[in-house]
């Protein structure tokens, strides 16, 4: 079924990741990805390394480029290692 680029526009929703079509609810799976664009999948999705509170700071700090007091802040908003979606898209729409 061949849908024009704006009509699936119309239909996707980011919330859900899902296209809303006349024939159902659709989502893109790992498959769909490799079957368009031959990306190979191998190996683990990805790796989770629980980080002690420092290093958080420090990471943050160094890869986000926020000063010290708004890393601490924001880890003690999210309550540890990680930092919530919504400040990441509050800092960068600052920017």
């Amino acid at each position: 079924m061949n849908i024009p680029i704006l009509g699936s526009m119309e239909r996707w929703y980011p919330e859900t990741n899902i296209f809303h079509l006349p024939i159902g609810e659709k989502t893109i799976s790992l498959d769909d990805v490799w079957s368009l664009l031959r990306l190979p999948f191998t190996g683990e999705f990805c790796s989770i390394e629980n980080l002690e509170y420092e290093d958080s700071v420090e990471i943050s700090m160094t890869l986000l480029g926020v000063d010290r007091a708004m890393a601490f802040d924001e880890l003690n908003q999210s309550q540890g290692g990680q930092v919530r979606l919504s400040w990441l898209r509050e800092l960068y729409d600052s920017c």
